[in-house]
Order: structure tokens, then sequence, then C-alpha cells
């Protein structure tokens, strides 16, 4: 792994999404690479291991190791774990885990339309189902089964909404209204007022998933306020 230091002192461990049976597509790379152009930031972002080969232990086994090696060379306060989709789901739930093993956490996570309950089963999913072009309900829970591999989708480490907010320091969740996965987000958040923990959320109208990997002026709105979190001015 490289010892070169990131431009701003910052280094993003970036997790993406895919349902976990997917690897990166070209959206991804035009959106890591425009951040990097803007930022400086360095950014890790690993080849994870997906289902139906491989579960979630693997997973977890492979990017844990990284974000230990990058505590290693830059100190956890410069590490900013950042994810989409299921990569969303999985930072926040690495966070979960490392808070857990009583291991260095990240100065921040950023969640975009993160997929925080492999199980869908949130009853709110069906209202917004008519308005998302993108996201099929029954394609998904089949993804997060292979992925669970046997294991209860209750699990935190598969679905970070049963897992901990307390005291895992600041996190960013970006969501649009228009995808089936706003509605686990607006739990989240609504979650983390009750508990009185912190945590900042964007809600875009009319949105669909992973919105700001694309190249609407909401894009563009949306990839300005994650450069201003990633330089520590929001």
């Amino acid at each position: 792994m490289p010892h070169t230091e990131p431009l701003n002192g910052k280094h993003v461990l970036y997790l993406h999404g895919g349902a976990y049976v997917q690897c990166f597509t070209l959206p991804h790379w035009y959106f890591l690479a425009d951040i990097v152009k803007t930022t400086g930031v360095a950014i890790t972002a690993p080849d994870y291991p997906l289902a139906p080969a491989h579960t979630y232990r693997e997973a977890f086994n492979v990017v844990e190791k990284i974000y230990l090696q990058l505590v290693g060379l830059y100190g956890p306060a410069a590490i900013i774990l950042m994810g989409d989709s299921a990569g969303g789901g999985f930072a926040l739930a690495l966070a979960q885990k490392l808070k857990e093993d009583q291991l260095p956490l990240p100065g921040q996570v950023i969640l975009l339309s993160p997929w925080l309950d492999i199980s869908l089963k949130n009853p709110a999913i069906e209202q917004i189902a008519p308005t998302d072009p993108f996201l099929d309900k029954e394609s998904l829970q089949t993804a997060g089964e292979l992925y669970a591999g046997g294991t209860n989708p209750e699990h935190y480490q598969l679905s970070p909404i049963n897992g901990t907010l307390e005291g895992l320091g600041k996190i960013t969740v970006f969501a649009g209204s228009n995808e089936i996965l706003a509605a686990d987000a607006r739990k989240l958040k609504a979650m983390a007022l009750e508990k009185g923990t912190g945590l900042d959320y964007y809600e875009y109208p009319e949105m669909v998933h992973t919105w700001m990997l694309l190249n609407f002026p909401e894009s563009k709105k949306a990839r300005q306020q994650i450069v201003q979190l990633l330089r520590g001015h929001a």
C-alpha cells in the first residue's frame, strides 16, 4: 500500500454499491475521479468479495484489514468511510463492528443512498416503490440472501439499521425521495434523533437511487456537498 500522504490530509475508503453481487461501474469511477480532481483527497476503493461466490464474512475480512492498514498509515481521524447503496450499508456496518471490537473509528462516515436493511421489510417501501425506476424489492432481497450466506438478515453487519448509532462520530446520509431505500434512510434519521446521536441528513426531492453518481444538476449539487464534507466545512 502506498505511503504517499493525501494532499489534504484525508483518505477515503470507498465501498461501492451493486447489491453485493456486482462490482464497480463506470459511474463509480467518474464520480471518484471527480472527487479526487476537486479535492486532491486520496481514495482507496477495494474490489471486495461478492456474492454468490462469497458472503459478508469474506467481505468484512478483506475490508477491515484494508481499513486498519490505512489507520496505521494515516491515523483514524484522517479516514473517511464512504459508500453508495450496498456499499453505504457496508460502511455503516463496518463502523459499528469497529466500535463493537473497540478498534479506532474513522473521522467520519458518508452514506450515499445506503441500503440499510437487506430484508426490506419497512412498510413505507410500498409507498415509494411506484416512483422508483431502478430498484426492485424482490431482486434485492434475493441478492441480500446470497450475501448473508444463511445468517439472519437482522444481523447488524447485514442490516446496520439494527446496529448502534451511538459513539460512531460524524455520520452524513444522502437519499433521494424516489428510491425505495429512502424509507430506511428516513428511519435511520428518526432513530438518530431519538437517541440524540449526530447524523446529518440530506434528502433530495424526486431524485433516484445514487443520483449523485449521475449528471443531473442535483448530482452536481450533491457532489459539492460531499466535497465540502471531505474538506471538513460541512
